[in-house]
């Protein structure tokens, strides 16, 4: 059986943010052969373009995340703008 790598992002840093009880639900309801990890975004720097020649650490790391998975699930909040990202 082949497994996906899922990658989810939980765009609150509460511990009982409704993204992240929304993402555990998913997690807990997905078929076995789902392996899930959070991308986190807590320690991103605000946006700047003074970085666009220069990834700081934190967002190469980001990049890596997201190429080191199958899919990306997104929480429904976080389907708006980004606000300071």
């Amino acid at each position: 059986m082949t497994t996906y790598k899922i990658g989810y992002f939980v765009g609150s840093l509460s511990s009982t943010s409704i993204n992240r009880v929304l993402s555990k639900a998913l997690i807990r309801l997905a078929p076995d052969d789902l392996e899930f990890t959070e991308i986190p975004i807590g320690n991103l720097p605000l946006y700047s373009p003074d970085y666009d020649a220069n990834y700081p650490p934190e967002a190469t790391a980001l990049k890596d995340a997201i190429a080191a998975v199958d899919a990306v699930f997104v929480p429904p909040s976080m389907t708006g703008p980004f606000r300071g990202l």
